[in-house]
């Protein structure tokens, strides 16, 4: 009796040392993981004042330039310049208040709310960028322009009738006759265009995505898009993906129709194709910028895995999360960019396709990756360079 007891002691006690070694390993390595974090978020470099401040507009690029101004200011950027070295440098006053950004490819376009109104009056200015000058004007008395979109060689204008400000039109500018013609009536507000396969695509705040073509718009949205509610839209080389506001994703097929998935993410719109030296550049991932739901604080932007047809797969990770990833580190992202909500962003391309980079100048580099910019809400623009997100300067 007294064998069988001693032996039941022995077993208790081996079972309290295992317990007592797994809880010493166990927080050995959450020691490990938190050490980790904190030495990431500890080499954060100390945030910057950014050049341009509170909500900027899109970026646009225009002549291998890139262009952004600060949205409801008088102040437009420009970041270009000869010899392989871009810098930033202002452009004249626009004389009223900043909406949006557009371009044709051969000039650069401001929405304009001359009495700082966007309700009461708006106008379409264009800057000749090789003279720096304001040389042409466009408006619709009868409409009030929200939005403008380049695709293709040609620009686009969301607007609201002033009448009853509640039915929106898609506005077109004809080079010919230098004016705005309406080309779709009684919509929902223009949120992207996009040109790609030989079509032209007009995404809607609530009526999905028209194909234009041939001077007009298409009756009906085309197919798999019926009443969606489109944030963002990008022409990703090989196909067309867009995303809504309510957490869907959107990819154009080879039959011509659009398919989609869900996501519990909330997108803001902001869209870029990031690509990697080990790809040669090849775009194989999807920046989207999204917001946090109700009090969460999650912001920043994901990435969604482009397949080889440069359709979005249901791969979606947060930067960082995979070796193959626009950061380095996501403990980083996560104290700089990814408390901010992501309203526009773009890897800068390379020259041959627009950008103000020349890649080549940068290959003996084996570090070198090209920036990415975003805008955030109400903080400014920021910049990725030398593998952290900082506001830039």
């Amino acid at each position: 009796m007294r064998m069988i007891l001693k032996s039941k002691s022995k077993g208790k006690a081996s079972l309290r040392f295992l317990l007592v070694a797994l809880l010493f390993y166990s927080f050995i390595i959450l020691s490990c993981a938190q050490d980790s974090i904190f030495f990431d978020i500890s080499h954060e470099p100390e945030p910057r004042s950014p050049l341009i401040t509170g909500t900027p507009t899109n970026m646009v690029l225009v002549r291998n330039e890139l262009f952004v101004g600060s949205r409801m200011s008088n102040k437009i950027f420009r970041f270009g310049g000869a010899g392989g070295s871009p810098e930033w440098s202002s452009i004249q006053q626009i004389g009223g208040s900043l909406g949006d950004l557009a371009s044709d490819g051969q000039y650069l376009y401001a929405l304009v709310f001359p009495d700082g109104n966007p309700l009461s009056s708006s106008v379409i200015r264009r800057f000749n960028t090789a003279q720096n000058v304001w040389d042409e004007e466009y408006s619709m008395a009868a409409f009030s322009i929200q939005t403008i979109h380049g695709a293709g060689g040609r620009l686009f204008a969301g607007a609201m009738l002033r009448a009853d400000r509640q039915n929106f039109a898609i506005l077109y500018l004809a080079p010919a006759s230098s004016s705005l013609t309406v080309i779709k009536n009684n919509t929902f507000l223009l949120t992207g265009a996009v040109s790609a396969g030989g079509g032209t695509f007009l995404s809607t705040a609530g009526a999905g995505i028209f194909r234009y073509s041939g001077g007009s718009v298409e009756t009906r949205p085309v197919s798999g898009t019926e009443d969606a509610n489109i944030a963002g839209i990008i022409e990703t080389e090989r196909s067309v993906v867009a995303v809504s506001s309510n957490g869907t994703i959107y990819s154009l097929t080879t039959q011509g129709i659009f398919s989609s998935f869900s996501t519990r993410l909330t997108f803001t719109g902001a869209l870029s194709t990031w690509g990697s030296r080990e790809n040669n550049w090849r775009p194989s991932l999807l920046l989207a910028g999204i917001r946090g739901r109700g009090t969460s604080r999650v912001n920043g932007y994901r990435e969604i895995v482009l397949d080889m047809n440069g359709l979005a797969t249901n791969i979606i990770r947060t930067p960082g999360d995979d070796s193959h990833s626009s950061v380095r580190h996501r403990a980083r992202y996560t104290a700089s960019i990814g408390l901010h909500p992501v309203e526009a962003i773009m890897q800068l391309p390379d020259a041959a396709r627009g950008g103000p980079l020349n890649y080549s100048a940068f290959l003996s580099d084996p570090d070198w990756e090209p920036p990415i910019f975003a805008t955030t809400s109400r903080n400014g623009l920021w910049s990725y360079r030398n593998r952290s997100w900082n506001a830039e300067e």
